[in-house]
Parts: C-alpha cells; sequence; structure tokens
C-alpha cells in the first residue's frame, strides 16, 4: 500500500489479505512525519488554520502500533525495510457441520465455514413459525454476507408450514454493500440448474427474480414501505434505530445482520438499543448468533489483530462496576483533552472515548481518527468519573472567524455555510467565532442521569470568549428535545431526508456573545419564515412532533401581525360567524396562523400543544381531515370544533 492512503481504504485493502499473506506499506520514517503531507490532510485543514499547525498524532500512533508487528512490514521513503515478524501460516479450514434437511443440499455445499452451514440450519427451523427474528453478529470477513445471499435463495426455493416465500426483501445503507449478498445469491441459483432475471440500477444488481418470486433490494427507507414475506437487513449497525424499530414492527420474519466491529467502526448501538427491544417483543423466537471464524485466515490472525489495533475497530466504553453507575456530577471531572497525550500515551482513554463515539453514533469511520487525531480546529473534551474513567466525551470543531475564507471555501465551516446559503444577507454571521458540536457521547449504562447536559452547561462557561455552540444533527424528536431544552436555537432544516435514515438534518445554535445574539433573532425569524412556507412542500410528511418542536423554540422577542390581502379578512370573519367552512377560508386562516409561529414564544397566544400540531397538520402540511384525525387520534368532527375555537382565540389576539 502506498504512503498516501486513507484509513478507511486502509481497513478496506488490509481485510482481502488471506491467511499466510503480508500488508507491505510504503511511507515516511518516524523522523519525517512532521514534514509529510499528503492530499487527506489538506483536505481536512481550513482556515484560518493552516497546513503547519497540522500535528501527525494519528500517524506517530500507526506507526508506533506497527513497526514490528507480525505479519507486517513497512518501508520508509529511503527504501529502509523495517522488517516484522514472520508471516503467519494459512489456516487449514475444515467444514465439519452436517448440511439441514430442508434447504438445498447445494447451497450447504457453498458454505466455507460451520457457522455458515449452522446458521442455516437455525433458520430452516425458523421458518416453521409464523413470527420471528434471527439476529446475525461478527466482525468483517466472517462471510455473513455470503451466507445471506445463500439464505435468499434457500428461502426462495423452498417452503415452509405457512407457504412460499415470493417477495424477499433486502436492505442495507448503500446499494454497493449488498452486491456480494446477490452474487452469492446468483452462484447459488447456478449450483441448483436455475438462471435468475438480473435487474441493474446503475450498473449494480437491484433485483433477481425466478419466475414470480423475486430478491429485491429497497434502501433503508423505501424497505419500510415494501410488501414482502421477509426482510433481510444487512449491515444493521448503520441504519439508525428508529428504522430498525420500524422494521421490526412491520416484518414478522426478519434476519438482522450486524458488523460488531470492523472498518465501518459501528455495532455497539445496534446491540445495546435495538436487540434489547427485540428480546423483550420475540422472546423465544429470537435467536442471536455470533460468527467468528474468519474466511480468509485463520482466528487469531495477526495481520487481523493489528489492523483492529491501529485504527481502534474494537474500542470499547469503559466497563462500569454496579458502584460506578451511581454517578454524583459534583465529584466528576470536565477536562479539555491533551491529544498528544491521548494518542501517545493514553491508548486505554483514548479507546474509551472511541467506543463512546462509536456507541452513540450510527455513522463512524476510521477516517475519523485522523480528524481527531491531527486537525488543528479539532479538539477533545471529556467527562472523567471520580474513578478516572471516560463516562461522557465531546468531539468539537472550531468554525467561523473569516468570512472571505468561509465564502471561497465553506468546506469545514458547516454551521457559518448554511447560514451564508440559506440567509445571505445576514452573512456577517461567518466573522463570528464558534464552536461545532460534531459528536456528543454519553456512557449508555449512564443515560438519562443529565450528564450530557451536565457536559453543555461546563462547555458554555469555558468558551465565554467565543460568539457561538452549535452543532448539527438528524431531527428526531428525543434529539431535537434534549437540544432545545438545553438552550440551542434552531436555525435550519435540509431540504431532503438523508436517504439513509430518513431524517431530515437540523442545525442548531446557542450564542455566547451580544453580536451573536443580535444575528440569531434575525437568523432564527428567518428561519421560522423559511420552515412555515416550506411545511406544505418540501416538509409536508414531517411528523408533527419534529415540526412542532422546531417551531416551539425561539430566540428574542417578535410578535407578528397577520398580513391579510383583498378579502381574506371577510372571509375569516365569515368563517368564524359559521357562514363558510374552513375549505372557504383555509387561505385567511394561514395568514393568522403564520403569524401566530412567526411570533417568538414569549409573546405567542399561549395555545395547547394539541391545537399547535393540529394548525401544523391541517393548515400548514394541508393533510385531509382523516389523516388528521388518525395522526390525532381524535375524530374529525371534534378536530373541525377544536380548529374553530382555535382560530377565535388567534382572531381576538393577533387582529
Amino acid at each position: 500500500m502506498l504512503y498516501d492512503i486513507r484509513p478507511n481504504h486502509l481497513g478496506l485493502l488490509v481485510e482481502l489479505v488471506r491467511g499466510g499473506g503480508l500488508v507491505i506499506l510504503v511511507g515516511p520514517s518516524y523522523s519525517e512525519l512532521d514534514s509529510w503531507l499528503t492530499e487527506f490532510h489538506k483536505e481536512i485543514v481550513t482556515p484560518p488554520f493552516n497546513l503547519n499547525e497540522l500535528s501527525k498524532r494519528f500517524e506517530k500512533r500507526f506507526l508506533k502500533n506497527t513497526i514490528g508487528r507480525e505479519g507486517t512490514l513497512y518501508l520508509d521513503f529511503n527504501v529502509e525495510m523495517v522488517k516484522g515478524f514472520e508471516p503467519p501460516l494459512p489456516s487449514n479450514r475444515e467444514v465439519t457441520e452436517t448440511a439441514g434437511n430442508l434447504f438445498p443440499i447445494p447451497l450447504y455445499n457453498l458454505c466455507v465455514t460451520n457457522e455458515q452451514r449452522m446458521v442455516l440450519k437455525i433458520l430452516e427451523s425458523l421458518i416453521q413459525k409464523r413470527r420471528w427474528a434471527l439476529v446475525i453478529k461478527a466482525n468483517r470477513g466472517r462471510g455473513k454476507t455470503a451466507l445471506l445471499g445463500l439464505a435468499s435463495v434457500a428461502l426462495l426455493t423452498s417452503r415452509s408450514r405457512f407457504g412460499k416465500f415470493k417477495d424477499i426483501l433486502v436492505t442495507s445503507p448503500e446499494p454497493e454493500n449488498i452486491q456480494p449478498l446477490f452474487d452469492f445469491a446468483i452462484r447459488g441459483l447456478k449450483a441448483l440448474g436455475k438462471v435468475p432475471e438480473i435487474i441493474k440500477r446503475e450498473n449494480l444488481i437491484w433485483e433477481l427474480r425466478l419466475g414470480n418470486r423475486r430478491v429485491f433490494y429497497r434502501r433503508t427507507l423505501a424497505a419500510l414501505e415494501a410488501k414482502a414475506n421477509i426482510a433481510l437487513v444487512d449491515e444493521a449497525a448503520g441504519i439508525p434505530i428508529p428504522l430498525l424499530l420500524g422494521y421490526r414492527k412491520r416484518f414478522w420474519r426478519a434476519v438482522y445482520s450486524s458488523t460488531i466491529h470492523g472498518y465501518e467502526g459501528a455495532g455497539r448501538g445496534f446491540s445495546v438499543r435495538f436487540l434489547r427491544r427485540l428480546r423483550e417483543e420475540f422472546k423465544e423466537d429470537l435467536v442471536e448468533v455470533e460468527m467468528k471464524e474468519p474466511i480468509r485466515y485463520s482466528l487469531g490472525d495477526p495481520v487481523e489483530a493489528w489492523l483492529y489495533d491501529v485504527l481502534l475497530l474494537d474500542a470499547e466504553p469503559a466497563q462500569l462496576e454496579e458502584e460506578e453507575k451511581k454517578v454524583n456530577l459534583e465529584d466528576c471531572k470536565y477536562l479539555s483533552l491533551d491529544r498528544d497525550k491521548l494518542f501517545l500515551e493514553d491508548e486505554e482513554r483514548l479507546r474509551q472515548i472511541i467506543g463512546l463515539y462509536v456507541l452513540t453514533h450510527y455513522r463512524n469511520t476510521p477516517d475519523d481518527l485522523i480528524l481527531i487525531g491531527d486537525a488543528p480546529h479539532h479538539s477533545i473534551k471529556a467527562i472523567i468519573s471520580p474513578q478516572g474513567k471516560v463516562i461522557g466525551a465531546l468531539h468539537l470543531c472550531y468554525e467561523g472567524e473569516s468570512l472571505e475564507a468561509i465564502e471561497k471555501l465553506p468546506k469545514g465551516h458547516m454551521i457559518p455555510s448554511i447560514i451564508l446559503r440559506y440567509y445571505p444577507h445576514l452573512k456577517a454571521f461567518g466573522n463570528l467565532r464558534g464552536l461545532r458540536i460534531v459528536r456528543i457521547a454519553v456512557h449508555p449504562e449512564l443515560w438519562r442521569k443529565g450528564i450530557g447536559s451536565w457536559a453543555l452547561k461546563k462547555l458554555r462557561e469555558e468558551e465565554r470568549k467565543l460568539d457561538w455552540i452549535g452543532s448539527g444533527f438528524g431531527s428526531s424528536p428525543e434529539l431535537l428535545r434534549f437540544w432545545l431544552k438545553n438552550d440551542f436555537y434552531p436555525i435550519a432544516v435540509g431540504p431532503r431526508r438523508n436517504r439513509v435514515s430518513g431524517e431530515f438534518s437540523v442545525v442548531v445554535v446557542h450564542p455566547l456573545s451580544r453580536k451573536a445574539e443580535e444575528l440569531v433573532v434575525e437568523i432564527s425569524k428567518e428561519f421560522r419564515l423559511r420552515f412555515l412556507e416550506s411545511l406544505h412542500d418540501s416538509y409536508f410528511d414531517m411528523d408533527k412532533e419534529t415540526a412542532w418542536l422546531l417551531l416551539s423554540k425561539t430566540f428574542g422577542k417578535v410578535k407578528v401581525e397577520p398580513k391579510f390581502s383583498g378579502s381574506q379578512r371577510l372571509r375569516l370573519e365569515s368563517y368564524l360567524k359559521g357562514q363558510v367552512i374552513y375549505e372557504g377560508a383555509s387561505d385567511s386562516i394561514k395568514a393568522l396562523t403564520k403569524a401566530h409561529f412567526l411570533t417568538t414564544k414569549e409573546d405567542r397566544l399561549n395555545l395547547d400543544e394539541k391545537r399547535e400540531k393540529l394548525l401544523i397538520l391541517k393548515v400548514l402540511q394541508g393533510r385531509k381531515w382523516e389523516s388528521v384525525s388518525r395522526l390525532l387520534d381524535d375524530k374529525p368532527s371534534n378536530l373541525i370544533n377544536l380548529m374553530k375555537e382555535t382560530i377565535e382565540k388567534m382572531a381576538e389576539y393577533y387582529i
């Protein structure tokens, strides 16, 4: 591998090495690291910082954990070989697990490990039940995606006492992820003497058809609406928990395959949060399997051990004793961590921090390690328990300070660049100095104890010299409540749903300086205006809870009068007198509703949550009464009366 390879690519390429093979790396010597630059280094440094401020903490730790390791050879630029130990011997694999009785024998013959055969046999027994779930957990390179391909063919060509599986859904964060699944499904069908019809999109397989039966792929959000007899969910750890919970309700029969560790750097969030729900609901109808036997090399292979070490793929949060779970925040420490010490001396603390990030965020990659370690504008804060363990961590990114630089190169300044894009007349925000919270993580055994809020309070106190603190995230109601509760104000919502999570991205800001407060008053007002005008279009299907929360937190003090044109006000009066129905005055009601939500919270008419959600669903999103009735769990006739009562109060207050 060449010296300029990035961590993400390293993880992918090394896993191609078979047992008995070597990893040969070419790069600078330790003494030359400080002056060594790659294209990736140039990408991660943003103004007002420069390349001279870049630190090579990741690379120094990488070399420290590579030189002399078994199964690796490191060559520096001067071609002075630094030799590791002799390469390991390839494994002698013997498959002894017998085939099952239901699925075709040729499919068992395509299995290359005993564990693959064992899982197929488990699936044979499960499909005789009406309702079940199978969870397959494994590190990378254990053949679980290939197994899903063989399993799809086994299901497609067999029948249970409940009938045939004609429509087998496959979903995964990206269609590229499941190409090996389709490859092995094709192999399995060929082994059975069957030739499927292959349907592709953009040169990727999306569907295999065999007569009136099919195995088909849908993206994670679209999968919720797919009609299928069974769902195969690959790389479930990379899918947000709300979507996984949706699959649990939607599909009575499902296989969830999850990487525990690997280059994705995800999996524990799936294990901790989703599996708990599955166990509670399915009980004895849930089977969990962990596949440990590698396909390409022997168990405990030194090359795999080295890869997991240098990329921290097996990092875990601290193990807490029962007594340690009774946390008193006054006894904890909030620390700004020295990254030199963290990467080169304090391996255990680094592992605990990365373990927390991986556990609480479904999207992590090894590239993040270079950002955390090397980038001059990134930093780490940690909450340390009295026992010295990491129970919370913040990953921060410095943004702003140079409007001119941001206008030329917005990358790396997420929040200022979003403000420039949506509110160009308020671009002075780009000159302010701020911190974006990239990640905030709390130990899973200490959730809902106020640790995250305490960390934000400490951060605000410490960074008083800055102008603002902000963050961006997928807009689940639970997460929104956390940020709003801590006095962060919504200033932007992405125009499209994330294609993996199905969530809209939200940006929130907490102003620290007077200048920031003045600008955030205007930005908050502009945000509400843009959001209100888009609820019938871009956000027509946004859930009522998220929409209501986004409109419930305002900054500043503004009361807005409704703007009526033509006969709108007269028709509103006719509606209130009962002379026209809602539909006859909907435009007038909308003008009044917009005035209500454009007004800041303190100056707004005090309406209860149900009334405001009714206004959002019916007036702003334009849903039908039947849909509003279902979403608010009330009869249409009751809601029609409630609407009129609400508009009467609003007219009296705002007009």
